[in-house]
């Protein structure tokens, strides 16, 4: 999988005499984007799945804010899961790859931070095969 289009980022952190601060700015190496949009998804249910959906222009990081989940990405042809278990990293993933968020922890909080507004079922690729038919139009297989 080609490591720009999915990869941890760093999400600065500052411990101060009275806590942790951590911040997620856009347009920075942590967050590559302007920020549009951020959500949490919080009390899934043990053994739930999320995600299982790609994008069509949205761009995100996740950040496991407590609390701790597995993200499986795959990009049509490589799959890869990537452990958020540790609020001063990231994983930026780009537009057009499908995403699995699994193995939620009791206390997971997974914030969202995304490029665009939410859009409804017109942005995303519900249906793996579909998802997989616009791979192939879009590199010309």
């Amino acid at each position: 999988m080609k490591d720009r289009r999915c990869r941890y980022v760093d999400i600065r952190s500052n411990q101060e005499s009275d806590g942790r601060l951590l911040v997620a700015e856009g347009d920075t190496e942590a967050i590559p984007f302007e920020i549009k949009r951020i959500f949490w998804v919080r009390d899934v249910l043990p053994g739930a799945e999320r995600g299982q959906h790609a994008n069509k222009q949205t761009k995100l990081v996740l950040i496991a804010v407590t609390g701790s989940c597995d993200v499986v990405v795959n990009d049509g042809n490589e799959e890869k899961t990537y452990r958020l278990d540790d609020p001063t990293k990231g994983l930026y993933i780009d537009k057009m790859l499908w995403r699995t968020m699994k193995n939620f922890s009791k206390d997971c909080v997974l914030e969202a931070i995304c490029d665009h507004v939410y859009a409804g079922k017109d942005e995303t690729y519900d249906d793996f095969e579909e998802y997989l038919e616009a791979l192939k139009r879009e590199d010309g297989r």
